[in-house]
């Protein structure tokens, strides 16, 4: 006893450093914890977010393939029959075309063409011939904006469509 009378304060001041390190370590642990957590929730928003700009930036991707693919696609809608030996093909797409020249695959059929040719074409013009029947017309064309482009062939034909 005479040990805990001489130690006594010393004992307490011990004990109460003990207990003030627990619980300091204890509450250290837990806000340790809770940092975690809401670095954790972080991370994972950060994660979602960069998922989201990731599925952002393909559609983009796929959108401007899209765009290009109509902007590069040939110029030409399906040749129609007008009336008569007439027939009409609309220049389509988003860009101007030059048409070099107009041609028939078989040569037993006659071509005239009512549009002046070589040109060039804005979208939604129309070039107008005339033949003796549902034979394929092969236009020979570029883009009007690159004059060194090779020149393309492209075949339509037109069809008298049943009364």
């Amino acid at each position: 006893m005479n040990w805990i009378a001489e130690h006594g304060v010393e004992l307490a001041g011990f004990v109460l450093t003990l207990v003030v390190t627990i619980a300091g370590w204890v509450m250290e642990h837990r806000s340790s914890k809770e940092r975690d957590n809401d670095r954790r929730d972080d991370i994972d928003l950060l994660k979602s977010q960069i998922a989201a700009l990731r599925d952002q930036a393909d559609s983009l991707n796929e959108q401007t393939a899209m765009q290009r693919a109509e902007f590069d696609k040939p110029p030409f809608g399906e040749a129609e029959w007008v009336r008569g030996s007439i027939r009409r093909v609309t220049i389509t797409g988003s860009r101007r075309v030059y048409v070099e020249s107009v041609t028939l695959d078989d040569d037993s059929y006659v071509l005239r063409l009512r549009t002046k040719i070589p040109d060039s074409f804005e979208p939604s013009e129309t070039i107008e011939y005339v033949t003796n029947g549902p034979v394929p017309v092969v236009f020979s064309w570029r883009w009007d904006d690159e004059p060194n482009m090779p020149l393309k062939k492209l075949r339509r034909v037109a069809y008298k469509p049943e009364q």
